[in-house]
């Protein structure tokens, strides 16, 4: 399974060139309510009409966090700001990050954070250390 996350999927719908250099493989793709979120909130910003990208995101599979995800992210949350002072991540990219890493799933991201996070490999698709 690759998650997806709002960095890729943004540049993703919008076709850009970066996310048309990523191949992603023949698995079942899915995407977090949050990040589901974020991508209609970019896309309202930069357009008025969303019935196109909301068709692109409902084929995706919504994988709903439980309670042990949520604080499982919180607690990777706090533990990198707390060990990097300086870091931007954001709650929902460790959120993301604590499903993943329970369901072994590689995520599609542009965002360096998950890096910080302890994933590894080219920006595009990044998998857990």
């Amino acid at each position: 399974m690759i998650l997806i996350d709002s960095s890729f999927a943004v540049e993703w719908l919008a076709g850009t060139a970066r996310a048309a250099a990523v191949a992603l493989p023949s698995v079942p793709l899915a995407i977090l309510p949050l990040q589901y979120a974020e991508v209609c909130a970019v896309f309202l910003r930069h357009h008025t009409e969303l019935t196109a990208i909301i068709r692109e995101l409902d084929a995706i599979e919504l994988l709903h966090p439980d309670r042990v995800h949520l604080q499982q992210g919180a607690a990777l949350y706090h533990r990198t700001r707390k060990k990097m002072r300086t870091t931007k991540i954001s709650l929902a990219d460790a959120i993301l990050a604590a499903v993943a890493l329970d369901h072994g799933a590689r995520i599609a991201t542009f965002d360096r954070d998950f890096l910080t996070l302890g994933f590894k490999g080219p920006m595009g698709i990044v998998s857990a250390v």
